[in-house]
């Protein structure tokens, strides 16, 4: 069984050049407004739903792209030869922004408060009094143990529109995927 993780990913792979595979998460974004919006830039896009859809827990979903050839070698961005189309496609779930910053505040300031009371504390067991100091890191862990699951129930709570992102990015995949076999297959000639 897979262990949960505070931002699932994911990579694929797509018949297509990166700036091919922007413009048509760019069309789909314009031609199926409402159902995801998003903000897309050159090689990278945000993913979110509509926000009369949005929860205190609702995810967002970044999108990364980069040419690369058949081999995983070489890269539109070096300036190295791509052979044939292909783009490496990076997704990472995760917070919004906000949420996502609250999270990493409160695990740093953890982290800190429990350095300083165990310093606190040996310098108190050294001086012979009572460390009541190093409890403290095992509260700020028990704590740091609470948001980690607390971004859990958010992902559980959050699955259905993950679920309804990735779908957008399955969508562009199969569109992507049409255009690519379109374009490969021979034109039909007739005489007249």
């Amino acid at each position: 069984m897979a262990r949960p993780r505070m931002r699932p990913s994911f990579r694929i792979e797509a018949p297509c050049s990166a700036d091919a595979m922007m413009e048509v998460i760019a069309g789909l974004l314009e031609r199926d407004a409402g159902e995801i919006v998003g903000l897309v830039s050159r090689r990278h896009c945000t993913l979110r739903v509509p926000p009369p859809d949005r929860r205190f827990w609702t995810p967002c979903l970044e999108l990364t792209v980069d040419d690369r050839d058949a081999s995983g070698n070489g890269s539109a961005e070096t300036g190295v030869a791509v052979a044939e189309p292909t783009t490496k496609l990076w997704g990472t779930f995760s917070p919004r922004p906000e949420i996502w910053t609250a999270c990493v505040f409160t695990f740093a300031t953890l982290i800190i408060l429990s350095v300083f009371a165990g310093v606190f504390g040996i310098a108190q067991l050294a001086l012979g009094h009572p460390p009541w100091a190093l409890i403290v890191p095992f509260v700020a862990a028990g704590l740091a143990v609470l948001v980690y699951v607390g971004a859990l129930v958010g992902q559980g709570l959050s699955i259905t529109e993950m679920y309804r992102m990735r779908a957008f990015v399955d969508d562009c995949l199969r569109e992507v995927e049409a255009r690519s076999d379109s374009a490969s297959r021979p034109l039909a000639r007739t005489s007249g």
